[in-house]
């Protein structure tokens, strides 16, 4: 067997497999032998056919299959051996001759390569990148501490529905099989609905259009018991008798009120609390900033990196993966979409090799791990021991999909480090609708 290969351009070779008799003949005689060894066959005793005619049966098969895996396993081994960057899979040449398998006895095949082009990244000349740092104003700290005001704030009877009011009722449509008690908060209301309910007793009965009850559908979803899919676009009439009205009486922020929240010692007074909240939010934002660095980083890159392409290989090689489905300008189109992502694959790969970024089985470990304990805990369950614990994230990474999509996810975490750390970026604090705003630009 010999194999050379021979450079078209600069991103594509064409690989020349040349394939003997000698190369596969043992191998032939071989399964020939056993073949011969269980053949049964009228008028000969079991292992008793005359070779001839085993040969006449199978011999033809048995040698395009020997070729064709010899063929295979020489290409493999030449592209490991020479550490070949290669793009899809080698396809057979446009000049690759037809083979006629039931006579020849020498084979000669021709296949092409794409191959990826050298790619020099520094990531020290990018311009222009900004770490944002999202802080958290006055109104979304007000808006927290309300939330935990009225979780363990106290309720009282009203007589009747005013503008803050809760109000428990009943939601009834026979027709849907709407049968619903909920409480109702005036805030989550159209301004229509809530002006037909102002002033409303118990015992009262109020009809409303269900398209123009709930400001949001989800709310509407769980008030009315209906499922998700049958939610949007519900239109259709409903009664509500109300049940009873409330007023929410805010809890008061003192010690008490914290050392049931937090523990005691914790937190203080308001102060602290609004301190501890502006951090926790800002913690909570860290990871929305640090996918608008991952991005600005990404489109930068693109900008501003050369990537060329073998195009007229990835093109045959798009209609060949297709087996017959994509071919003309159908295949220039599916290049099209690919070769952004493909481009950006291969600069993502440069920053890995050079920076060192890479994903460990320890990395994925302790990712279940973390994800696990803070499902549980957001739940109310008992986190279970260490050993189980790593039991469960090792039963979870036996699942294929999920560990690409985890690593995935710590390869990006990763090279934001790296972006920090290597790209000249301008840090900027930033308020948080000013930085949502950025995006609407």
């Amino acid at each position: 067997m010999h194999i050379e290969k021979k450079d078209l351009d600069n991103l594509t070779a064409q690989l020349n497999i040349k394939i003997d008799e000698k190369d596969y003949a043992e191998q032939v005689e071989k399964k020939l032998k056993d073949y011969r060894k269980n053949m049964e066959m009228p008028g000969f005793r079991k292992g008793k056919v005359p070779m001839n005619l085993i040969k006449q049966k199978y011999e033809r098969a048995l040698i395009a299959d020997a070729v064709n895996n010899q063929m295979q396993d020489a290409i493999n081994t030449y592209l490991q051996d020479h550490k070949l960057p290669i793009l899809g899979y080698p396809i057979p040449s446009k000049d690759q001759k037809d083979i006629d398998w039931e006579t020849a006895t020498e084979f000669d095949f021709n296949y092409d390569i794409g191959l990826a082009p050298d790619t020099e990244i520094d990531l020290s000349k990018l311009e222009g990148i900004t770490d944002y740092k999202i802080t958290a104003d006055k109104k979304m700290i007000d808006e927290e501490v309300a939330k935990i005001q009225q979780q363990y704030g106290s309720f009282s009877d009203l007589d009747e529905v005013q503008k803050d009011s809760f109000v428990l009722g009943t939601f009834t449509n026979e027709q849907e099989g709407i049968n619903s008690q909920t409480t109702v908060n005036m805030a989550d209301l159209t301004a229509h609905a809530q002006k037909a309910l102002m002033g409303k007793k118990k015992g009262d009965v109020i009809e409303f259009q269900s398209s123009d009850l709930f400001k949001d559908p989800h709310t509407m979803m769980h008030a009315l018991n209906i499922d998700h899919d049958k939610v949007h676009g519900l239109d259709v009439p409903l009664k509500f008798e109300v049940n009873g009205v409330f007023e929410l009486k805010p809890a008061e922020i003192n010690k008490e009120l914290l050392e049931k929240v937090f523990g005691e010692g914790k937190i203080e007074d308001e102060e602290g609390l609004r301190k501890f909240i502006k951090e926790d939010i800002e913690k909570q934002l860290e990871q929305t900033s640090d996918n608008q660095l991952l991005n600005d980083v990404t489109d930068k890159l693109l900008e501003t990196v050369q990537i060329d392409l073998p195009e007229n290989f990835l093109k045959r090689w798009i209609e060949v993966d297709s087996q017959g489905k994509i071919t003309g300008a159908q295949a220039d189109e599916e290049y099209k979409k690919a070769e952004k992502g493909l481009k950006y694959q291969l600069i993502e790969e440069a920053i890995a090799k050079k920076y060192g970024v890479k994903v460990t089985y320890d990395d994925l470990l302790n990712l279940v791990k973390d994800l696990l304990k803070l499902q549980m805990l957001q739940y109310g369950q008992q986190l279970p021991d260490e050993a189980q614990i790593n039991e469960i994230a090792a039963n979870v990474l036996k699942n294929e999909e999920e560990v690409k999509r985890l690593s995935d996810q710590i390869v990006k975490k990763k090279l934001v480090g790296v972006y920090k750390e290597q790209v000249p970026v301008q840090k900027k604090r930033i308020g948080y609708n000013k930085f949502l705003d950025l995006n609407k630009a």
